[in-house]
């Protein structure tokens, strides 16, 4: 964002650190994973070919979501090209020893802020793809009421922009790439039901508005001159610690059968959503240092860690479960077809 943090000192001394650890839970998580698909699966896992089938199976997914994959390959690509051009921000000489301090700190991404703007382009993908894949008859876990609170953040977002430039993010990812891509969420949440939802149920909707303004304005941030604008800033991530918990309990609600239609293409909308949200949560839980200084009221350095990390938790808690019942509708569906196959000795005697 544009300022600099007291403590943003304490990311760089550790970062390799930070690699390693995330490297060792990458790889216990797949042996885990595998583990678990064995355990359930049993014998069907081995007759579908073991890992080879697994790897097969994904092959399949990647090319049911060829187009969310080329979104994704084009979020890689712009970013790549923009960071390819480099420091591009115009610093005064009072920052620019602090500015100098965080490139040093972030040599690949130039500045943290290029977390939240990845993010930023990542949602757009993650909307388009279902609100051009969804339909009447298929229920998907963004539409409705998640919609709603999602709409809610992103007008925060977008509002926030408008008031105060203090929240623009940094970077070569930066400046009005972020917001223009807030702003192209706006019409894709409308498109899944949260506008529709808001004229439906317009009291709860208020009492939601009302309670979170009630909370960000109670626990807020001191970077803008304006105080509402720091207040925006929190109201956001509580609309979204809100979206996220309703998209976990409609994705146990709605079930695998109810997505059976577009299987492949929510498995990797519930992949998205939790990379997305990852980007966040590293970014406050490590790049984003409490001072003092900069609270405004309460302790909304707390409320932004609880925040983003409980978004994560549901995202990636919405994937296990999606993931957990597919196996288990796979592994039912195979043990149906070998109880009720006769044997060859009796077919034989039929002829």
């Amino acid at each position: 964002m544009g300022y600099f943090p007291a403590g943003a000192s304490t990311v760089v001394g550790t970062s390799m650190g930070y690699s390693l650890e995330v490297f060792i839970c990458v790889v216990a998580a797949m042996v885990v994973l595998r583990l678990e698909m064995q355990r359930r699966a049993g014998d069907h896992y081995a007759d579908a070919g073991g890992l080879g089938g697994a790897i097969g199976g994904c092959k399949k997914i990647l090319v049911h979501c060829a187009p969310e994959v080329a979104g994704v390959v084009a979020c890689l690509t712009l970013a790549a090209l923009l960071r390819a051009r480099g420091d591009v921000n115009g610093v005064d000489a009072a920052n620019e020893e602090a500015w100098e301090e965080i490139k040093r700190q972030w040599p690949l991404l130039i500045t943290a802020d290029t977390l939240l703007a990845f993010q930023a382009m990542l949602r757009v993908v993650v909307l388009l793809s279902v609100v051009l894949r969804s339909n009447a008859l298929m229920p998907v876990p963004l539409s409705d009421e998640v919609a709603s609170l999602s709409l809610f953040g992103s007008l925060s977002r977008c509002g926030l922009l408008v008031v105060s430039k203090v929240y623009f993010l940094d970077g070569p990812l930066g400046g009005n790439l972020p917001g223009a891509c807030e702003l192209a969420t706006i019409p894709l949440l409308v498109a899944l039901g949260g506008f529709a939802n808001i004229k439906r149920c317009p009291l709860i909707a208020v009492a939601v508005v009302c309670g979170v303004g009630w909370l960000a304005f109670r626990h807020h941030l001191s970077l803008a001159t304006e105080a509402y604008a720091d207040e925006f800033f929190l109201a956001a991530h509580m609309f979204e610690t809100l979206s996220a918990c309703l998209y976990l309990a409609r994705s146990l609600l709605i079930g695998s059968e109810d997505q059976s239609a577009g299987t492949s293409a929510t498995g990797f909308t519930h992949v998205l959503m939790a990379a997305q949200s990852s980007l966040a949560t590293y970014y406050f839980l490590r790049a984003f240092d409490a001072a003092p200084e900069l609270v405004g009221s309460g302790l909304p350095f707390e409320v932004l860690q609880t925040s983003v990390t409980l978004q994560l938790g549901m995202y990636l808690g919405a994937a296990v479960v999606f993931a957990a019942e597919r196996i288990q509708d796979h592994t039912s569906a195979s043990a149906e077809v070998t109880e009720w196959v006769p044997p060859m000795h009796a077919r034989a005697m039929v002829l």
